[in-house]
């Protein structure tokens, strides 16, 4: 009788046992999870404030340009022929340096006598990389990059060889950080050939950067007040749109490229002063929720 009784407390105690295991695992479980949001979002923070002191320090050197030149960057970059490979010297010709556009946005590669079957090769431009290179004649870049993070700091050729390896500042989450001109600020996009905008759930056609408006005037440069050859502009074709998530609902609904991807933050400078910003964690340009800036840009509608 004695031995049931005990194999029955036994049995009682080994099932509550078992409970109690569950119910300390759940726990253990939601501990768990709790610290690692905390831990998630403390290294985000972690990651805003180190990108925030970067856009801080490029942001100074944007100040000490102006004051020391009495005007921002040219928004045509120069590059040493030396620093250019045979492709795009065949596009600018031999020995001569080459000038890109610093957009925060896409540029078209245009290739004389190219198979006009070839799909075309599109190319995030590396405007960061391209403000420090035009930086160059009024501060002292190599210090300004001094001061920074190593881990931030490296040479990189953005999308392919066709751009120039540069010198480039990157975010805490290792996308490069984007520079934004007001020659090229705002949505650059056609989605007919006219001037028009692009369509809903279109990413948009490019703009030649000699094309004149709707309206006539110079979209971007006229030839006869191009402040270089116009034959030594490697890529011509350039995009600059924002993509809302409405975008891509339709797209995937009229069965058209999904998902549509967007270029940038569309956004205009406040005034004709160039600005900085991350893409944030998630390294998308057009979700501007979680962007860094150095000054919020103004935005309009896309459509």
């Amino acid at each position: 009788m004695m031995q049931q009784h005990a194999l029955s407390h036994s049995r009682r105690l080994f099932g509550f046992t078992l409970i109690e295991l569950t119910m300390v695992v759940s726990i253990i479980a939601l501990l768990a999870a709790i610290t690692i949001g905390i831990g998630a979002s403390m290294a985000d923070s972690g990651r805003k404030r180190a990108t925030e002191g970067v856009l801080q320090a490029l942001d100074q050197a944007l100040d000490d340009y102006i004051n020391t030149t009495g005007g921002i960057p040219p928004a045509l970059v120069r590059i040493s022929s030396e620093n250019l490979n045979d492709e795009v010297e065949d596009i600018v010709g031999s020995d001569n340096d080459a000038f890109y556009p610093a957009i925060d946005g896409v540029l078209n590669e245009i290739i004389p006598n190219s198979d006009p079957n070839a799909p075309e090769r599109h190319y995030v431009v590396n405007s960061v990389g391209l403000f420090l290179a035009s930086a160059e004649g009024g501060i002292d870049v190599e210090s300004l990059l001094n001061t920074l993070d190593s881990r931030f700091v490296r040479l990189y050729d953005a999308d392919g060889d066709l751009q120039p390896e540069l010198q480039t500042v990157f975010d805490a989450w290792g996308n490069p950080i984007r520079y934004v001109h007001p020659k090229f600020d705002g949505v650059i996009e056609d989605s007919t050939g006219q001037g028009d905008r692009r369509q809903l759930g279109d990413a948009g056609d490019f703009l030649d950067v000699f094309e004149t408006d709707a309206t006539g005037g110079g979209l971007f440069f006229t030839r006869t007040s191009l402040p270089v050859n116009a034959s030594q502009i490697p890529f011509r074709e350039v995009r600059r749109n924002k993509i809302l998530e409405i975008d891509q609902i339709e797209a995937q609904t009229t069965g058209g490229d999904y998902p549509v991807e967007g270029d940038s933050d569309g956004g205009i400078c406040p005034t004709q002063r160039p600005y900085f910003y991350s893409c944030g964690p998630d390294g998308d340009p057009s979700t501007v929720d979680d962007n860094i800036y150095t000054v919020v840009p103004d935005f309009i509608n896309p459509f």
